[in-house]
């Protein structure tokens, strides 16, 4: 089977872009030779997003980091790397939109500053194997997380820690907690949906058919949330479309506790915070996801139109 692996990196993700790559190298020497595995990666360098004549840190210094990055795959995975430079908005729906190919069994996006074991990536390539519905997401577990609505993703060791404390952990914390869970990774599907795109596994109807990247969108948005309603109203409909979390396989952002940026709850990390200080920005995120956000209704309703 053939899975291929989206990594989109923002300027200041870049260091965690190599945390993540590092992770990616050691997880190779478990993958079963039959599986072959893509990278595509993509280096955001838009001067839409970032006004480069009034930044400290001039885009150089991130192409170079980046071709380390590129370095350091090319001899393991088919890799496709990507550096945009141009004036439009760029992001990661950009990358998705462009992932799709004929040849490629499933999608596994990464967020860049999620932490993950080396051994993940096998147990998820393993467990999609046992997964025959139409369409289907597959996520790891993770730690405590803000809210409630994140609960049935949570491994139940983590689940009595209070939801304002969760951001307060190391990650080295996290990882040795881990460690000591004495359960071996299982499948359970779940009876609703919840994902955000950290490491997840979709199968290529999902990817590709049911809830695609609308040609329209670019930039950064909330593909999860479109997907995640899509998928809702898929259910009702009676597609065979469901969730699977990987029991006991446990994901977290590496950014935490001692890295965390106190001053903004819920925020960046000190090493995205550290860049950002360098870096003039035109067009935050949360601008980029409220212009889709805002005609989110429409978006469904044409999926409706599409599908019923």
């Amino acid at each position: 089977m053939n899975y291929k692996i989206l990594l989109h990196i923002m300027p200041w993700e870049i260091d965690h872009a190599l945390l993540v790559i590092d992770k990616l190298k050691k997880s190779q020497y478990y993958i079963n030779p039959t599986h072959k595995i893509y990278i595509d990666t993509a280096l955001n360098l838009s001067s839409a997003i970032i006004d480069w004549d009034n930044s400290k840190l001039p885009k150089e210094y991130f192409i170079q980091k980046y071709e380390i990055l590129c370095n350091l795959l090319k001899e393991n995975f088919t890799h496709t790397s990507f550096i945009y430079e141009g004036d439009s908005v760029y992001g990661h729906l950009n990358l998705q939109k462009s992932s799709i190919d004929p040849n490629i069994d499933y999608y596994i996006g990464i967020c860049p500053d999620i932490n993950f074991s080396e051994y993940l990536l096998y147990y998820l390539i393993e467990a999609s194997q046992n997964i025959k519905d139409d369409y289907f997401i597959l996520t790891p577990q993770i730690f405590k997380s803000w809210d409630s609505s994140w609960d049935l993703l949570v491994n139940s060791q983590f689940m009595d820690i209070p939801y304002n404390q969760c951001i307060n952990f190391d990650i080295h914390q996290i990882e040795y907690s881990t460690s000591l869970i004495d359960k071996s990774p299982s499948l359970k599907k779940l009876n609703d949906f919840k994902f955000a795109g950290w490491f997840d596994l979709y199968n290529k109807k999902f990817w590709e058919e049911l809830a695609p990247v609308l040609e329209e969108w670019n930039g950064y948005g909330p593909w999860d949330l479109y997907s995640m309603t899509i998928s809702k109203l898929a259910k009702s409909m009676n597609f065979n479309v469901n969730q699977y979390v990987l029991e006991n396989q446990i994901i977290w952002f590496y950014d935490t506790g001692c890295l965390r940026n106190y001053q903004d709850y819920g925020g960046d990390g000190q090493l995205k915070v550290l860049y950002k200080n360098f870096l003039t920005l035109k067009l935050d995120r949360h601008k980029q996801r409220a212009q889709i956000e805002n005609n989110m209704p429409k978006y469904i309703q044409s999926w409706i139109d599409k599908f019923k």
